[in-house]
């Protein structure tokens, strides 16, 4: 079922039709290590069932396939913070190797943004955390309207390396008035 569509890029619910796609282009360390270590890797068939079937649960969805000109390219979805947080809503993304550079991340974000707002209106800011040395995602968040928020100095380790986390952020009153 496609969600929300703009040019070339849609988002479209996880289903059946993605699972022989979503392995192959997910099993990249390349993805892997921009991600936080929950994503597997290596990214196996059953990864994939996995991921489909954990998301046909949520109604209203909150991660979707990537697709660009009908083709599955990546995954973009989200985290509803909980109790005092759950006006919170943290927002993660990913495009397979073959299709970085096209823009695709930045206009699948944007979308999702959008969606969100629309569907969850107890949502009042969503944020995404990237690693120190991701500047290609912090540029996808500045290209969908992300403003960086704050530098959380020393707060992952990855491959035994510790570094700082870009926090980006959009706040719903700032940006309804571009959507409106």
């Amino acid at each position: 079922m496609k969600i929300i569509g703009k040019g070339n890029v849609c988002l479209n619910t996880w289903h059946e039709g993605h699972f022989h796609h979503l392995y192959p282009i997910a099993n990249n360390p390349k993805i892997a290590k921009n991600l936080r270590d929950s994503f597997p890797s290596p990214y196996t068939i059953h990864d994939a069932r996995h991921w489909i079937e954990h998301n046909q649960k949520f109604n209203p969805p909150q991660n979707f396939a990537i697709e660009y000109e009908g083709k599955l390219v990546g995954s973009v979805g989200c985290e509803i913070g909980k109790n005092e947080l759950r006006t919170n809503m943290e927002i993660g993304f990913w495009v397979g190797e073959a299709f970085w550079g096209k823009g695709i991340a930045s206009q699948a974000v944007q979308l999702f943004v959008e969606y969100a707002l629309e569907k969850f209106p107890e949502i009042k800011r969503i944020y995404s955390q990237v690693y120190d040395y991701n500047v290609p995602s912090m540029k996808v968040l500045e290209n969908a309207g992300f403003e960086p928020e704050a530098i959380l100095r020393h707060a992952y380790i990855k491959d035994g390396k510790i570094g700082d986390v870009f926090q980006y952020v959009i706040i719903r009153e700032e940006v309804e008035k571009y959507f409106d």
